[in-house]
């Protein structure tokens, strides 16, 4: 009997590695667990091999699971492949997921993608937050837009834009308080920032390069969150300047206390030559860099 792997089979254990659980890829994939679980057993009898076992947050890989991974990712890239070949009239079709900083999400791409959808309607596109550490490499998300640059991982990397920050205050907040004229004076007012252990880069923890005095008396895991806290005068906060600008606020000590952070755009060295993958982040990339004079600082 010729030795053989159903792909059917090979979509089940990768729906399970990124999923750490069979109830959970029976979610993703519209199946109950005991149809994962009849699948994966089905490959473990063909190779003879366990492939995953229990960890503290769920399965995990065996030694011969972990081998598996990339070749089965190989199929997978490959059977997208085969399906992008074959599109009625040339036209895309399929899912693609982006996941962005809350920020860039909320307030740059849900306006920009969905004139994709137009161009494209057969293309369907999830818009996601970026948790803690994004899941590209395990495909939670096809496309991530960054703050980091990765230092590892078989990525394909593009820089989209940089953008500035400032410290920002309500009329009102500076009317009853004053408005700071030095970075000293600062140390004794109530400011806006992010929670600590849910601060996912250290390049947003801005109060702290402000200076070693200040309390952050409201704390928001988004920086929608913060951004609103700021407009009802909870506190001064550094915002991005994108979406600061036009909201009534007043900067503080603008020329003293200025950042530039930049995003970067990721997907897969395996998806470059994705079809779906390609048009979304060249989308992405232009739209983006087209606009790149409303990411900086406009006195």
């Amino acid at each position: 009997m010729p030795y053989t792997l159903d792909w059917n089979d090979i979509r089940y254990f990768l729906a399970t590695v990124r999923a750490g659980r069979m109830s959970r890829a029976g979610k993703r994939l519209g199946v109950s667990h005991t149809t994962v679980a009849r699948h994966i057993a089905r490959i473990e009898a063909r190779l003879q091999n366990r492939l995953f076992e229990p960890g503290s947050d769920g399965l995990v890989p065996t030694e011969a699971g972990a081998a598996l991974i990339p070749l089965a990712e190989e199929m997978e890239a490959r059977a997208e492949t085969i399906c992008d070949l074959f599109q009625r009239a040339g036209r895309l079709s399929g899912k693609v997921r982006v996941g962005a900083p809350d920020g860039f999400g909320n307030a740059v791409l849900s306006r920009v993608l969905p004139g994709l959808c137009a161009e494209e309607p057969d293309l369907t596109i999830e818009l996601v937050p970026v948790p803690i550490s994004h899941k590209l490499w395990n495909r939670d998300v096809d496309i991530a837009v960054s703050l980091d640059r990765p230092k590892t991982g078989r990525l394909v990397m593009q820089r989209l834009c940089d953008y500035d920050l400032r410290l920002y205050a309500a009329p009102e907040f500076l009317t009853n308080r004053g408005l700071p004229d030095t970075r000293e004076a600062l140390a004794g007012l109530p400011f806006v920032g992010y929670v600590d252990e849910l601060l996912y880069t250290r390049e947003l923890d801005f109060n702290r390069l402000i200076h070693a005095g200040i309390t952050t008396r409201y704390k928001a895991a988004t920086v929608q969150a913060q951004l609103d806290a700021v407009l009802a005068g909870a506190g001064l906060g550094v915002l991005p300047c994108f979406m600061a600008s036009g909201r009534g606020l007043v900067t503080v000590l603008p020329e003293e206390i200025a950042f530039t952070r930049g995003y970067w755009l990721l997907y897969g060295e395996d998806d470059r030559d994705n079809p779906r993958i390609r048009r979304v982040a060249a989308y992405i990339r232009d739209r983006i860099q087209a606009r790149a004079a409303t990411f900086r600082f406009a006195p």
